[in-house]
């Protein structure tokens, strides 16, 4: 009795308390516009309750006043709060996009200039590109937004350029394609002239970690010695001792170790002193690499094992693994490798799986967005529908008034009556657009089909490397490496079942295969699904993985496939396969 009691008396108060919130929320005074800006720029790029509370607060003062810099302003701030917070959520980041990039795509380019400029509309796109490439892992969505920055940029806005071109180059750092981002930056440099030493060390810092993971310590150590001369000019001392860690880095490249291990200690020294967690771990890793290098395995390992605990980072943590396990091997201390490397394995799963969940996340957030789309699009038809059928209806009555009335009335029928034909026009192009849309909704289920395949092929070649790997130790016949082996071929094996993502094609172009047999009967199983694959661009090395074959294999496939087919030399076969689903 007494808890029933209690439990609808706390539910009487959470009603009353959301009541007492609402009503507050609908009566709070109005804020100057001017004092709106101020909070804005406060609090913006904070990750805090506080600045959530205060933006949301905001929009709806913004709404109450229509001021459209507000609203734009609140929506570009829960943006980039929702994608930085302690807890990131890319619904909620594309949500806000999408309502920004909406009201955006209303204004004029010419006529908006001054509110354009205001809401630093590039730096939007910027911030938008790195929540999407380094907060959730996705880089090629992270480019789309990248590329709406460059017609934006004014000519003499270098300080812009060189951010929008750093922000590409991460891309290729984070893809490991170094030349193509020290393509990207390299000529940057003779453009530092006018900018600051905060940009200037942006592009200094992007250009060395581009060489140093080329070990090209001849280009990295000059930049890191002009690094350390812009932040003992500046007094910056963490700046200072972090370039002198990459340095130290720089001595090992260059062969001299001791100097190197001499000065990765003084930097270590001055990390525990003051408590600098964030550089420790790179200083430490480097420690252990120059003892490894020196011969001294056992200090080598026990800095290697104080930069596993440290790494924060999956990637990280991962190479500390490997490294570790490789030290332990070496040290013929064989279970303490196996069970380094089955924590490796561990961590590669969970990485691979969490590409997933964002890229998955990603594609159902644009769905659902396209879902809100469709909706409000069709709402909007069927209330020009409704107003056509009354116009057809006015135009009845009017018709029959003007046969009765007068052979002037009359010649007013006729003129609403070409407005009818008009309507009738206005019908045509409203289902003209929902053609177009259906057809970007096909687009999108490609795209969403061809990502799926591309993550497949990216995690079978990771699980074969992760295979060769431990199949390079062989003695002594260890239980649990045994163990381990045979899960990363049974992963191997699951990863490589092409038929869920052909049934996945399937499932979405029922008729697609049907098609195919019902032209061509004689086609077999495994070149219908070349075609599928093919159908989804993919290329020929990502075919051969999905496939687990060899390159040359889906080549030869290919080449029989076409034949079979009867398709021209100069014709492709996705070029074939497009035009018959065309048909």
């Amino acid at each position: 009795m007494f808890l029933n009691t209690l439990k609808k008396s706390s539910i009487l108060f959470f009603i009353l308390l959301f009541g007492n919130t609402c009503y507050a929320q609908n009566n709070e005074p109005l804020i100057k516009i001017s004092d709106l800006d101020s909070l804005h720029n406060q609090f913006y790029g904070q990750a805090s309750e506080e600045a959530y509370f205060v933006h949301n607060k905001l929009l709806r003062q913004s709404k109450k006043l229509s001021y459209n810099q507000g609203i734009l302003s609140a929506y570009k701030a829960l943006m980039w709060y929702h994608g930085v917070n302690s807890k990131p959520n890319i619904d909620s980041v594309l949500h806000y996009a999408d309502l920004f990039e909406t009201k955006m795509a209303t204004k004029s380019i010419k006529e908006d200039t001054l509110l354009i400029k205001r809401l630093k509309l590039p730096q939007y796109y910027l911030n938008k590109g790195q929540i999407l490439a380094n907060g959730f892992g996705l880089p090629e969505q992270g480019l789309k937004s990248y590329f709406k920055v460059y017609p934006l940029i004014s000519k003499g806005d270098t300080k812009l350029f060189i951010a929008y071109n750093i922000s590409i180059a991460e891309i290729y750092y984070h893809k490991f394609q170094y030349d193509k981002a020290l393509e990207v930056l390299t000529p940057l440099l003779k453009d530092t002239v006018n900018v600051g030493d905060f940009t200037k060390k942006l592009l200094l810092k992007n250009i060395s970690a581009n060489y140093v993971h080329k070990k090209r310590p001849e280009k990295s150590y000059p930049l890191h010695k002009e690094l350390l001369k812009l932040a003992i000019k500046n007094n910056d001392i963490p700046e200072i001792w972090w370039t002198k860690n990459k340095l130290a880095n720089d001595y090992y490249n260059l062969g001299d170790i001791q100097k190197a291990i001499d000065s990765a200690l003084a930097v270590r020294k001055y990390c525990l002193e003051n408590k600098d967690y964030q550089l420790i771990f790179n200083n430490t890793a480097y420690l252990s690499t120059f003892y490894y290098a020196a011969g001294n395995l056992d200090k080598a390992i026990t800095y290697r094992k104080e930069a596993s605990k440290l790494a924060h980072g999956s990637e990280y943590k991962k190479d500390s693994y490997d490294r570790l396990a490789e030290y332990y091997t070496e040290n013929k201390q064989y279970l303490k490798a196996v069970d380094i490397y089955q924590k490796k394995d561990a961590l590669v799963d969970s990485l691979r799986s969490n590409e997933k969940k964002a890229l998955s996340n990603y594609i159902d957030s644009n769905i659902k967005l396209l879902k809100e789309k469709q909706k409000s699009q069709q709402m909007l038809f069927d209330m020009e529908l409704l107003e056509i059928k009354n116009k057809k209806q006015k135009l009845y009555y009017l018709t029959i008034s003007a046969i009765l009335a007068s052979i002037i009335l009359l010649l007013g029928s006729i003129l609403l009556f070409r407005k009818y034909k008009k309507g009738e026009k206005i019908i045509e192009v409203l289902m003209s657009n929902e053609k177009k849309l259906l057809e970007e909704k096909i687009i999108l289920r490609e795209n969403e089909l061809e990502a799926s395949a591309i993550a497949l092929s990216q995690r079978i070649e990771t699980l074969t490397l992760i295979k060769n790997e431990l199949n390079e130790i062989k003695k002594p016949v260890i239980p649990k490496l045994e163990a381990a082996k045979q899960k990363v071929n049974d992963l191997i094996k699951s990863a490589s079942d092409v038929s869920i993502i052909t049934k996945r094609i399937e499932s979405e172009y029922p008729t697609m295969s049907a098609k195919l047999l019902n032209k061509y009967p004689n086609l077999s199983d495994t070149q219908i699904r070349y075609c599928l694959l093919t159908k989804m661009n993919l290329s020929i090395k990502e075919t051969a993985t999905i496939l687990n074959v060899t390159p040359d294999t889906v080549k030869v496939a290919r080449s029989r496939l076409k034949k079979k087919l009867n398709i021209p030399t100069e014709v492709s076969i996705k070029m074939f396969l497009d035009q018959l689903f065309k048909e």
